[in-house]
């Protein structure tokens, strides 16, 4: 799962029946930083759009995500659907007909930042699609997603 190059919520709502909603923590025009401009094909200090959300699935947490979208490709119709803070990113994208590439993946496991010392698997990655929109999205799962599918999968 932690390698899908394509819309994960799409891939977990399909494959696994686990439809998952979105709780906006946070979503700011902000400045693109050092570490993120060249993954965004952007300079640093160019107008983007910071999202931070979690995905539930029933009501139980799965993951939070960070997205970082520069303003100068986003489509106004899909700045507003970001802005009313409903729809995961990946699902908004394809569900305009966008078509998805992931690249730049990496994961691995990561410390919690509660300084309890525990881990919890994470990845990053760059989303392109054909019209010039990309974004550069952090994912952290929480412990839960793994039983969560392990349970599904037992009754499929």
């Amino acid at each position: 799962m932690l390698t899908i190059t394509g819309s994960l919520t799409r891939f977990l709502e399909r494959r696994h029946g686990m439809p998952l909603t979105l709780r906006l923590h946070e979503q700011f025009v902000d400045s693109c930083k050092s570490e993120e401009a060249p993954l965004l094909d952007c300079k640093v200090g160019d107008p983007c759009l910071r999202r931070r959300v979690s995905l539930l699935h029933r009501t139980k947490l799965m993951f939070d995500a960070e997205s970082v979208l520069p303003l100068d490709a986003l489509p106004t119709e899909l700045v507003q659907l970001l802005e009313e803070g409903e729809q995961p990113l990946g699902n908004l994208l394809l569900d305009r007909g966008l078509s998805l590439s992931r690249s730049d993946l990496s994961v691995a496991e990561a410390e919690v930042p509660d300084g309890s010392g525990k881990k919890r698997w994470a990845r990053r990655s760059v989303l392109r699609s054909a019209s010039g929109t990309r974004a550069l999205v952090v994912e952290c799962f929480y412990n839960d997603i793994w039983k969560r599918l392990k349970h599904l999968d037992r009754y499929r």
